[in-house]
């Protein structure tokens, strides 16, 4: 059976990612050693997290611009040199000051890597796949941690050096640069082999709404912009859009909040070493892996498009495991285990559905501004949290008490669960002509 070049073009830009994740993986990983090294306090990692997060957000608008006017392929490439030269950069830090400089500057140059590689998917995959193949560039953020949690810990351990960590994953990047120039294409047609029907199955949603006839795949941007263009305050207003922020805003302060503390926390509460602790944080990120894919597989093949579902069960199903996290006791790991799993299957349910509704509120041609806003808002609040959650950690003579930080997490969660409720694409309303001249904007169907 032949495989359509789109999962061609998703699995290498899974690839790619997943090889620019580490960074941050094995940065927050070997953060209990990098502290020890140079002298940081839970509170400078916290201040150095907010410093990349409060600049990758920016970062992620600017990226959804100049992908849609420029294409994706370009701001990958340039990603993923930057990525390199940061990620050896950090093996060289002596101080705080380089560190924070340092983590500034990464959050500036890399916040260049995930919205360039989502509107390749949102173009090349229609509505009943779009789901999947997030869910699959999900995995680079989610699976790339288990994976990376061991590789990092057993090189720092045989090489017996944090730095070497770093020097060796920043000359990876080569692989990602040159899987990008090789394999993938902005849209479609730019691939000189591809087929009819995969050109159909891609335009599939603009087809069936009338803005394609389906027989002519020239300038087929312009074609739609000319129906289907919004400027970005259009984009507010979709509740369904706004809604989208909010939950962004969650999942991202859900997800940082689990990988900056989780391996602090395993380390001070549990009394973990280096080796166990990666095997011990694989166990979130692997149950997240199964929890991304099944809830996008269901997103797409059950519920047939209606992405609040499985952005409500995430959010349901994870507030009482983050709780549970705050009354864990030392000498129970079977428990550590099943809240470890819990956590990491409910916390990457929403990926795959909420990332494609931009798209589908809209049109793919406009996913770069519409999706850069939305994680950029995310990443903001997001660098706010890590400080919040740090502040929440209490020094007693028995050690760090992370209840309080954890308490704070599920309590944003609920307000996810609130927001997935307004999570609504509707079908088109009238001619495509009557939606391009409408102010309010209506979904490819």
């Amino acid at each position: 059976m032949k495989v359509s070049y789109r999962w061609i073009v998703a699995t290498t830009l899974f690839v790619a990612y997943s090889i620019q994740f580490l960074d941050r993986v094995k940065t927050n990983l070997l953060n209990p050693f990098i502290a020890a090294d140079i002298g940081l306090s839970a509170a400078d990692i916290g201040t150095g997290t907010f410093l990349m997060l409060i600049f990758y957000g920016p970062a992620q608008y600017i990226s959804g611009v100049l992908t849609d006017r420029f294409g994706a392929k370009k701001i990958l490439i340039f990603s993923v040199i930057s990525w390199s030269v940061m990620t050896a950069w950090m093996g060289l830090i002596h101080d705080r000051n380089e560190y924070f400089l340092r983590m500034a500057i990464f959050g500036v140059l890399v916040g260049t890597e995930y919205v360039p590689s989502a509107r390749i998917l949102m173009r090349w995959f229609n509505k009943d796949g779009r789901a999947r193949a997030q869910a699959l560039l999900s995995w680079a953020w989610i699976l790339t941690p288990a994976w990376a949690a061991i590789f990092a810990t057993q090189l720092a351990v045989h090489t017996g050096s944090w730095r070497l960590v770093f020097f060796i994953t920043g000359a990876l990047g080569v692989v990602p640069l040159l899987l990008i120039a090789a394999l993938v294409f902005d849209r479609p047609e730019q691939y000189s082999r591809i087929t009819p029907e995969e050109l159909q199955y891609s335009y599939k949603d603009e087809i069936e709404a009338g803005i394609l006839k389906g027989d002519n795949f020239h300038d087929v941007q312009r074609q739609i912009l000319k129906v289907r263009n919004f400027s970005f305050l259009d984009l507010f207003k979709s509740r369904a859009y706004i809604a989208v922020v909010v939950v962004d805003v969650v999942m991202q302060v859900t997800y940082w909040g689990a990988s900056i503390w989780i391996p602090l926390y395993l380390a001070d509460k549990f009394g973990f070493k280096l080796l166990s602790m990666g095997y011990w944080s694989a166990l979130y990120f692997a149950a997240g892996a199964i929890g991304s894919f099944v809830s996008s597989y269901l997103s797409d093949k059950v519920f047939r498009g209606n992405r609040r579902i499985m952005i409500g069960a995430c959010f349901a199903g994870l507030a009482p495991f983050v709780l549970a996290m705050a009354t864990l006791q030392t000498d129970n790991p079977t428990a550590l285990a099943i809240v470890l799993c819990g956590m990491g299957f409910f916390a990457n349910m929403a990926w795959g559905p909420f990332l494609t509704v931009p798209a589908e509120i809209f049109t793919p041609e406009v996913y770069g501004k519409a999706m850069g806003f939305v994680n950029g808002v995310g990443y903001v609040v997001a660098a706010f949290s890590a400080k919040i959650f740090a502040g929440l950690i209490v020094v007693t003579s028995a050690g760090k008490d992370y209840s309080q930080g954890w308490i704070f997490l599920t309590a944003c969660i609920l307000v996810g669960i609130a927001a997935s409720w307004f999570i609504r694409v509707e079908p088109s309303r009238g001619a495509p002509a009557d939606a391009a001249n409408s102010g309010d904007p209506v979904a490819i169907q």
